[in-house]
């Protein structure tokens, strides 16, 4: 008895933390282009997993610069997982597929369950963009 309680204690301890990993979602800071205003525009994307979500600054030719944020994340299996975007222009989600080792992404974001474009970014090494709260479309 004394030897499956240990044999289980010993599988639950070296099987947690990379369960922990795993469920944490996708951290760091990624650039690359994102579909804004039917073109592609530079974007900086921080991920934060602590707040499920993370924050983007994206800089548009015709509409200038602009953030959002990203909340409720979800894993979907394997590498990929959907976010909820916000920024002045509005809401919809967003799905990231991640490359191997976390390197990179590609993502298609919509807008009521609408495909509205792509999102490509690579990861870099600086400490991201410092989140900041989103200004929100209105209801106008």
């Amino acid at each position: 008895m004394r030897r499956l309680l240990l044999l289980c204690a010993l599988l639950f301890g070296l099987t947690a933390p990379a369960l922990a990993q795993t469920s944490a979602g996708p951290s760091g800071t990624y650039r690359g282009q994102v579909t804004s205003g039917g073109a592609l525009a530079p974007s900086t994307l921080t991920f934060l997993p602590e707040r499920h979500g993370g924050c983007y600054h994206i800089v548009d030719a015709s509409a200038g610069p602009y953030d959002g944020m990203l909340s409720d994340g979800q894993a979907l299996g394997g590498d990929r997982h959907r976010f909820v975007w916000t920024d002045k222009f509005g809401t919809g989600s967003v799905i990231f597929a991640f490359k191997e080792g976390g390197t990179g992404f590609s993502g298609k974001w919509y807008v009521a369950d609408r495909l509205a474009g792509i999102w490509l970014g690579k990861r870099v090494a600086d400490d991201g963009i410092g989140c900041k709260p989103a200004p929100v479309a209105s209801a106008d």
